[in-house]
């Protein structure tokens, strides 16, 4: 009988331990992601022209290939602008951008909501 007692205890134990820990690692964002979502809303509400200004020349790297979209274009961020780049060499042509290349481009607009930038492609920086 004792013997059920201290594997009932035991086992409690266990459970409490798997729950504390998974809360910890479960249990919310980290330090570092909260970080990230506030300077994710404080960039939202700055105006676009503080990151880049429409006309102005800017190094870009690629952060996504969209080929599927039409017109082709690929994604990037300006001083954390996300910026959407046209007019980018033909997906299919040996020239075609990837992830990780560094590019040229020149600001064109803005998104409707101030928050994006669009570009025209320039060439490989």
């Amino acid at each position: 009988m004792v013997e059920t007692y201290v594997l009932g205890a035991a086992a409690v134990v266990v459970v409490v331990v798997v729950l504390l820990v998974g809360r910890s690692v479960l249990g919310g964002p980290s330090k570092g992601q909260r970080e990230r979502d506030r300077a994710h809303e404080q960039a939202q509400q700055r105006p676009p022209e503080e990151a880049a200004e429409k006309g102005e020349t800017y190094e870009l790297v690629v952060k996504e290939t969209q080929y599927d979209r039409t017109p082709a274009e690929v994604r990037g961020t300006i001083n954390g602008l996300q910026t959407f780049v046209r007019d980018v060499p033909d997906p299919s042509g040996s020239d075609a951008l990837a992830e990780g290349d560094t590019i040229s481009v020149r600001v064109t607009d803005y998104g409707t909501q101030g928050t994006t930038a669009q570009a025209t492609f320039l060439g490989r920086a």
